[in-house]
C-alpha cells in the first residue's frame, strides 16, 4: 500500500522542538474527543525545495489509559487523519492531543470530529 493512502515519516512530527512550536505558536481548538493545534506556514515545513506538506503528530497521555488504549486512541487519530489527510490545506503542522472522551469511540466518530475541528480551524478544504 503506496501513496496518499499512507504516513510516510516525512509527514510525522518526530522531535520535541516540532510539539512545543505547535503548542506555543499554534491554534487551540478544543473537542470532545481531542484537542487540535494547528501551525499554518510553519518555518521547518517553508523550504525552497519542499514541496508543499503537513506534517501531524499524536499525543496521549497517561490520563488516557493503560498502553493497549493508548495504542488504539493513537492508532484512531492517525487513521482519521490518514483518510482525510487530502481534504486539509498544505503547508500545516498538526498535533493532535487525544482526551479520555476518545476511548470506546469508532473511527467514524474520531474523523467526524477532525472533520469539524478542522472546519473551526479554517484548515479545511471546502473544493
Amino acid at each position: 500500500m503506496r501513496g496518499s493512502s499512507t504516513l510516510p515519516k516525512t509527514e510525522r512530527l518526530q522531535r520535541g522542538s516540532q510539539f512545543r512550536h505547535a503548542y506555543e505558536h499554534g491554534h487551540k481548538i478544543v473537542g470532545k474527543l481531542f484537542v487540535l493545534y494547528v501551525v499554518d506556514h510553519p518555518p521547518d515545513l517553508r523550504t525552497a525545495t519542499a514541496r508543499a506538506t503537513r506534517a501531524v503528530g499524536m499525543v496521549t497521555s497517561r490520563k488516557i489509559g493503560d498502553a493497549v488504549t493508548r495504542n488504539r486512541a493513537r492508532r484512531l487519530l492517525r487513521e482519521a487523519y490518514r483518510l482525510n489527510k487530502q481534504k486539509l490545506n498544505n503547508n500545516l503542522q498538526i498535533v493532535m492531543v487525544a482526551r479520555t472522551a476518545i476511548n470506546g469511540k469508532k473511527r467514524q466518530d474520531v474523523e467526524a470530529e477532525l472533520l469539524r475541528l478542522s472546519r473551526a480551524a479554517g484548515i479545511l478544504n471546502e473544493t
